[in-house]
């Protein structure tokens, strides 16, 4: 189907695909027993949201409603209950006091460099957030995920479970399993509402008081709310981003899947099960609940080896796992854009989480979509655009409109134009395959190819009739595969000396050779160079200090140019040139007074000018220019997403959403309602 778009009519996308519920919502598992059959999402009108949310608040708190006044005891410059936190400056306790003696606590990490964002990290059933700090996927992710926030800026609120808590700081507390969960339920009598509210208030009261004594207690003034969790503390991000709109963007990661499709050990706890609770709105109605709105963002992480609860172990349905998590996925976002478009949502399954954790992959996610460092469109050429609409395929910018290519994925394609057929793409697919997709004669034809990934593929045409692609695999390592018109050749590893995070940059210098620049876990930037005489990559840490990943290119005297984007979002070009041996660290930031980014770099070679795209401090599209020395140049055009170079243009988001095709004189509108 072929789908005109008006410049003002930013739904044709999704609204050609749009199927009705009835067959998104078929059966995918026989009902567990006593589980509320949630598969019908009940919101259909912006009305009936506010409602519901209302309905939810009076049934946690009663009558009483929103706690607006609660506040916390504040233990400040208290000593940290996390060790080795590289970007720390200051930690306070908070201590939250509720009805019937119940108490829960909170720890506030405040970083040595604020960019005034806080993000909620919210603990499931373990006591501790000092787990493994080594560089790996290895305990629950709670160091990891609280260092790397505090490096980019981001304070974080870490809040534990009710009765599920162990610390030593200037004062020890010691509440594991004084009652359980369920106990809690049938043994605590509230005055009004229900035992809920010892879940969702503790936050509700930090908030309170982070809105209100930032100048008292000398903390950052906070201009965004975030809040990510795992396992219970995925299910409070749920539910809580569900009731508070002021929540921006939200992260439950293994935390829960709808009522309809859980058996054994993804069953859960009272909360997660409550009947009068889940009648009122249903795992689905809170999952749109949470990702409605402008600007606001839900990404659901589920691990598919996850040893706990929702991952692929654990689920006996008719539909098999990707199936049948594709199936609500793609309900909540034809709902989404039923309700206008406003909020989106993702479902990500973590091919790399080896247990039940929050891994470095989804680290990266979390960080990629805080920072607005997603790329939301590929292609080749302004003519050939590639965005992954609300059905979940991948839709195609040809002849001036969008053409539903059919082909389910994740993420952005990789896509090279003339080598081996008109249009040869790349992309990772909603299991975790690599998808090879080709255009001739006016169709798609596809095939799914050998191996796991969790990156975008990147592809290069190193000579005629030949296309080498990369992606990561779930060991974090590159793998290579070899396209030419007699097939795909099988997948090979790539050692690159230490974990690659992240999206990399890939470069064809000429005649065969390659080089793959990424960064590491520490952050350091990596280079893996491929001889083609030698048919052999070689491996060199190059140091520094990474923000996001980094971007690339070789000028037309075959000097390799590297950009990142360094502590405190200065940008720096690394350079290696054919005449002189090693690589020049030149910081752009300084040679521009001070100008910045709030986005990873995005380098663009056009007629031997090379341009850095990205997003501005006060969030409109820049860049830095280079003729003879670096330049500075704000568009002054409002930015909300990763700004993206093809061909001779660049595209990104404006505030509606929408996608905006900008040559450097004008912008066009091309519509579309799309991750």
């Amino acid at each position: 189907m072929h789908v005109k778009v008006c410049a003002f009519c930013c739904l044709a996308i999704g609204a050609a695909q749009l199927l009705p519920l009835a067959q998104l919502q078929q059966d995918a598992l026989a009902q567990t027993p006593g589980l509320h059959d949630d598969r019908a999402i009940m919101i259909d009108s912006e009305k009936k949201l506010h409602e519901k949310r209302q309905q939810l608040i009076a049934f946690i708190w009663g009558a009483k409603g929103w706690p607006t006044q609660g506040m916390p005891i504040v233990e400040k410059n208290d000593s940290s209950p996390v060790t080795s936190l590289q970007q720390l400056k200051r930690v306070d306790t908070l201590t939250i006091e509720m009805e019937q003696g119940q108490k829960s606590y909170a720890h506030h990490f405040i970083p040595k460099r604020s960019n005034h964002r806080l993000v909620i990290l919210h603990h499931g059933h373990a006591p501790t957030f000092n787990d493994d700090a080594a560089l790996a996927d290895r305990g629950y992710g709670m160091h990891r995920s609280i260092d790397q926030l505090l490096i980019e800026g981001y304070s974080v609120l870490a809040v534990y479970m009710p009765h599920i808590v162990q610390f030593q700081t200037k004062f020890k507390v010691d509440d594991r399993g004084s009652i359980s969960h369920d106990q809690m339920f049938s043994q605590i009598k509230v005055k009004q509402g229900s035992v809920l509210k010892f879940f969702l208030e503790p936050v509700a009261v930090c908030l309170n008081y982070l809105t209100k004594r930032a100048a008292a207690d000398d903390f950052p003034t906070y201009q965004e709310f975030n809040m990510m969790g795992l396992s219970g503390g995925g299910w409070t991000t749920t539910v809580y981003a569900a009731l508070d709109p002021r929540i921006k963007h939200s992260f439950p990661v293994a935390g829960s899947i709808p009522l309809y499709l859980r058996t054994g050990g993804s069953v859960g706890d009272t909360e997660q099960t409550l009947n009068a609770f889940y009648r009122l709105a249903g795992y689905p109605d809170l999952y749109l609940m949470g990702s409605h709105g402008q600007g606001r963002v839900q990404v659901q992480i589920l691990n598919r080896r996850d040893d706990c609860c929702f991952g692929e172990r654990q689920h006996q349905g008719k539909l098999k796992y990707d199936d049948a998590l594709r199936q609500y996925e793609q309900a909540l976002r034809q709902q989404l854009l039923r309700l206008g478009g406003s909020g989106r949502f993702r479902l990500e399954i973590d091919e790399a989480a080896p247990g039940h954790m929050i891994s470095w992959q989804a680290v990266h996610w979390i960080l990629d979509e805080l920072n607005g460092s997603r790329p939301s469109v590929g292609g080749c050429r302004k003519e050939h655009l590639f965005v992954r609409g609300m059905s979940g395929d991948l839709w195609h910018w040809r002849q001036d409109e969008w053409q539903n290519t059919r082909l389910p994925i994740m993420g952005m394609p990789a896509v090279v134009q003339g080598d081996v057929h008109e249009l040869d793409l790349f992309g990772r697919q909603p299991d975790g395959g690599l998808l090879h997709a080709w255009f001739e004669q006016g169709q798609w034809r596809s095939e799914r190819c050998a191996g796991t990934i969790i990156s975008d593929p990147q592809a290069v045409a190193t000579q005629a009739g030949t296309i080498v692609v990369l992606a990561l695999g779930a060991n974090y390592q590159p793998y290579q595969w070899t396209y030419t018109a007699k097939g795909m050749s099988s997948f090979q590893s790539i050692t690159a000396g230490q974990p690659v995070w992240g999206r990399f940059a890939l470069v064809h210098e000429g005649q065969g050779k390659l080089s793959l620049f990424s960064r590491g876990f520490d952050r350091t930037l990596n280079h893996l160079q491929f001889d083609p005489a030698l048919q052999k990559w070689t491996w060199q840490s190059m140091q520094g200090a990474l923000i996001d990943s980094p971007t690339a290119q070789v000028d037309d005297k075959g000097a390799l140019h590297v950009f990142v984007r360094g502590p405190g979002h200065e940008i720096w070009e690394v350079t290696s040139k054919p005449s002189q041996q090693g690589w020049q660290w030149h910081s752009i930031t300084q040679q521009t007074k001070g100008k910045v980014l709030t986005s990873a770099p995005m380098v663009h070679l056009v007629d031997k000018r090379m341009t850095i795209w990205g997003r501005s401090e006060s969030g409109t599209l820049a860049c830095f220019t280079f003729e003879g020395q670096w330049e500075y140049q704000d568009t002054k055009r409002q930015c909300t997403s990763q700004p993206t170079p093809i061909g001779q243009a660049v595209l990104f988001k404006d505030q509606t959403q929408g996608l905006m095709l900008y040559d450097g004189q004008k912008c066009q509108p091309l519509g579309g309602v799309f991750d």
